[in-house]
This record gives structure tokens, C-alpha cells and sequence, in this order.
């Protein structure tokens, strides 16, 4: 039922949908190379792990970022407005993109589990099925 609303609200922001653009899909801080500027503040060289990257609507990056680099959706949501107002674009709300994002989760962590495991040699099915719990009751 809760996947259903989360369908039926990002069906009604579709005068909203941006133009696919190459998305990483996997953009978190260790898949960066990082150097500093003469004055010591970081920038980013380079981006490595591009296995996952596809043609998505630029708010799914934006989705995988928040939660993967950000502690709490307050952080995630203050990501979300930024890029508004840089970029001047109406995004439109951020709840039912982060819906999307947890089924996006859901779906690679099963497809994982039926491979017989997790992402690396050591995660075990046990672990992969706790990561597959914590995501649906992100749904809940």
C-alpha cells in the first residue's frame, strides 16, 4: 500500500521530471579522489565505481547522496534545497523521491540475496537480510 502512494504522488510531479542526465548511482565519498586547493579546502579529482551509473532524472543522485553521505533527512533536505537554488529548478518535494530511493535500495538487496550473498565475500546472508528489513520499514 505504502509503495502504491509513493507511485501514485511521484506520478502527480510529472511536469516536474528533469531531463535524464548520466548519474553515478553510487556517489558517496569513498568513490572519490581528493585533493586541496592551495588554501587547504578539498575538492574532487575524480569520481571511480561507475558499475551502477545510468540515465536517471538528477534528484535520484541527489537521493543516493543525501543518504549515503548525510546523517538524518533534516541534512538530506538541506542538500535538496541547495541544489534548488543554485541550479534555480523547482525539485518539487523531497518525500516521495526518497520512497523511490528505498525501493531502488529494496531491489538491489534482493537481487543481491538471490546471488547467495552480499556485496563483498564477508557480508553474510544474514547481514543482507538485516540491510533487507531496515529497508522496508523505511517504507513503514
Amino acid at each position: 500500500q505504502k509503495l502504491g502512494v509513493a507511485i501514485e504522488s511521484l506520478k502527480a510531479h510529472t511536469i516536474n521530471i528533469l531531463q535524464p542526465v548520466l548519474c553515478h548511482m553510487d556517489l558517496q565519498p569513498q568513490n572519490f579522489i581528493f585533493a586541496r586547493r592551495s588554501n587547504g579546502k578539498p575538492f574532487i579529482v575524480s569520481v571511480l565505481d561507475w558499475e551502477e551509473a545510468a540515465c536517471a532524472d538528477p534528484r535520484f543522485e541527489l537521493l543516493m547522496l543525501g543518504r549515503k553521505v548525510c546523517a538524518n533527512k533534516a541534512q538530506a533536505e538541506s542538500i535538496w534545497q541547495t541544489y534548488q537554488l543554485e541550479m534555480d529548478v523547482d525539485l518539487g518535494p523531497i518525500e516521495p523521491w526518497l520512497e523511490l530511493e528505498t525501493v531502488h535500495s529494496l531491489t538491489t538487496l534482493l537481487l543481491q540475496a538471490t546471488a547467495g550473498g552480499g556485496r563483498s565475500p564477508w557480508e553474510t546472508k544474514p547481514d543482507l537480510m538485516s540491510k533487507i528489513e531496515r529497508e522496508f520499514q523505511r517504507l513503514l
